[in-house]
């Protein structure tokens, strides 16, 4: 038995830190047999939560004008790049007027069709008031802002958009992802990418990587003209970008009706294309609270910047390495008007649209995220895209990460070990009202990485620390030094069983791990949970076991007024 049961009667004098309470009441659900997993449990419970927590890595602040930038091509426009093909009229096309930054001449070679488009009215050069729906009863619309896709891979660079569409169904079917059709001065300067060339007729359409919580399909482009055919690259290769410039950009998509294609054309949209990528107008949203966007971490896979706080929206997805069988977190941050949205987020194989793992975080300007594990299995060496599929109207800027779960060679990491800790509910036995209730405050201030919350509630009610010889300041101080001590505390109350132990009657000690307790000291199940959880390794566990005391991490909360009687570990 360990010498922690000894009451200590206090009030703990607490005021329940925002989120406490709903806490509490799902553990004390819990207690009464509520499922964990539960739509109204504690595992749905802890994301709507705010998790302050505060990461050690640099950071540069505003827009995707700082380090982000480094990850971004520069579309520039070379001198061989630009001898136009030798057949056909070749039509200029400059930037329009009020772009940042003058490009050298571009040519679209006026008539030309790409050999996709052979069965279409579709050419390069034609007018836009050419550009007609010819499916019956079918209508597209965007249904979203223009977003880059830059794949930052084996020392290349290349870039795509897409965007977010709607349609209204006509007769037949839609087989095919529609296009982005980009015109300048009311000519079609670009026809899209190739979307029928390993056409099947039983490919899905691909979803976009930011949505609207609507369904949606991604319409998609390429920073290359299709309607610049070199004569040194064929007809299928295209290796001239579109300059930087103002354009309006229309959504085509290709409904197969009666066995034959057909075309369903978009309103147009307005769209900036820069160094920088594409951007959507919008209106500037006020960058409250803030949100940094840090400086890209060692081992980084992918990442997601979306800044709306300029009347130009930047949203950028970036492929920077391939999935490997190191172990995946997905970190972020995001701001909102409401600090209650919830940012959902995916993670998908590009390959196949198959979502491989999930995650969320809330919008309320602080760094959280969760570990997603080893993301290899069947797919090492493919790349992962973050994707964002409901994004909050009230979102003025936010940043999405999938990295390494242990930080690697420079990045310090996270100074609080509950960072991005997504604790697994399983805990059974004795709950009171007070007790739990503490508990919830203890739990709260822990996945906050909350420094004040964690010494206030171990004042007030004069806690037992560990070790015995210092005061809770230096206990929960951050960045932690060696014991885990926020991560811990959240283990021991999420995931592992309560029992009684000694203390005053009517106010005993309800003790977490249960194996702490006489009652459980030689339970195989007690015993197996602490190891199951990480308190202990098997071998320490083994060892402790045959000398008949647990002496792992524990904690005691008074069953009656709810005082922290203590958080120990040893004799």
């Amino acid at each position: 038995m360990n010498r922690h049961d000894d009451a200590k009667d206090q009030d703990h004098g607490w005021v329940d830190p925002a989120g406490s309470g709903l806490l509490a009441q799902t553990l004390g659900a819990m207690a009464d047999g509520v499922d964990p997993a539960s739509p109204t449990g504690p595992a749905a419970a802890i994301p709507a939560m705010s998790r302050r927590v505060r990461l050690r890595r640099g950071a540069k602040l505003g827009g995707l004008g700082g380090g982000a930038l480094a990850l971004a091509a520069v579309v520039a426009l070379g001198a061989t790049q630009l001898a136009p093909p030798d057949d056909g009229e070749v039509l200029p096309g400059s930037p329009a007027s009020g772009s940042p930054t003058s490009a050298p001449a571009f040519q679209v070679r006026d008539g030309y069709q790409p050999p996709w488009l052979e069965w279409s009215d579709l050419t390069c050069g034609m007018p836009v008031a050419d550009l007609e729906t010819t499916a019956q009863g079918w209508s597209v619309t965007p249904a979203g802002d223009i977003y880059t896709r830059t794949d930052d891979l084996d020392d290349e660079r290349s870039r795509s958009w897409g965007m977010a569409t709607a349609f209204q169904d006509g007769k037949g079917t839609l087989d095919v992802a529609p296009v982005l059709v980009w015109s300048q001065d009311g000519v079609v300067l670009d026809l899209g990418p190739n979307v029928f060339d390993e056409w099947t007729g039983q490919d899905e359409l691909p979803v976009p990587l930011v949505g609207t919580g609507a369904s949606s399909v991604a319409a998609l482009g390429t920073s290359m003209s299709t309607c610049v055919p070199g004569r040194e690259y064929g007809d299928l290769q295209h290796k001239t970008p579109l300059p930087e410039g103002d354009y309006e950009v229309r959504v085509v998509a290709f409904p197969r009706i009666d066995g034959q294609w057909a075309t369903t054309v978009s309103d147009p949209v307005q769209v900036r294309l820069d160094a920088d990528g594409a951007h959507s107008p919008g209106e500037p949203r006020a960058a409250e609270p803030a949100v940094e966007f840090p400086d890209p971490v060692e081992g980084q896979v992918s990442r997601f910047e979306l800044d709306r706080t300029t009347d130009l929206v930047t949203a950028e997805m970036t492929q920077l390495d391939y999935s490997s069988d190191t172990p995946m977190r997905v970190m972020g941050g995001c701001a909102s008007s409401d600090p209650e949205d919830l940012l959902p987020i995916e993670l998908v194989l590009p390959s196949t649209g198959e979502v491989i793992a999930a995650s969320q975080i809330t919008c309320d300007g602080y760094e959280a995220g969760s570990a997603v594990g080893a993301l290899s299995e069947n797919r090492s060496g493919e790349t992962i895209d973050i994707r964002l599929p409901d994004v909050p109207d009230g979102v003025s800027r936010l940043w999405v990460s999938l990295e390494p779960e242990t930080p690697v060679a420079g990045d310090t990491g996270p100074e609080c070990s509950a960072t991005g800790y997504d604790p697994v509910f399983q805990g059974e036995g004795p709950s009171r009202e007070a007790a739990t209730a503490t508990a919830g405050d203890i739990m709260v201030a822990a996945l906050e990485c909350d420094v004040d919350g964690l010494v206030d509630l171990a004042n007030a009610s004069g806690t037992e620390l560990m070790p015995d010889d210092e005061t809770p300041e230096q206990t929960f101080a951050l960045p932690e030094s060696g014991v885990q001590h926020y991560r811990t505390l959240v283990t021991l109350l999420a995931s592992t069983s309560r029992a009684y132990g000694t203390g005053p009657d009517g106010n005993e000690t309800i003790v977490q791990p249960r194996v702490a307790t006489e009652e459980f000291a030689d339970s195989d199940e007690a015993w197996d949970e602490v190891v199951a959880v990480g308190l202990l390794t098997a071998e320490e566990a083994a060892a402790q076991r045959a000398d008949g005391t647990y002496l792992g991490p524990r904690i005691g909360i008074a069953a009656a007024d709810g005082t922290w009687r203590y958080y120990v570990a040893g004799q």
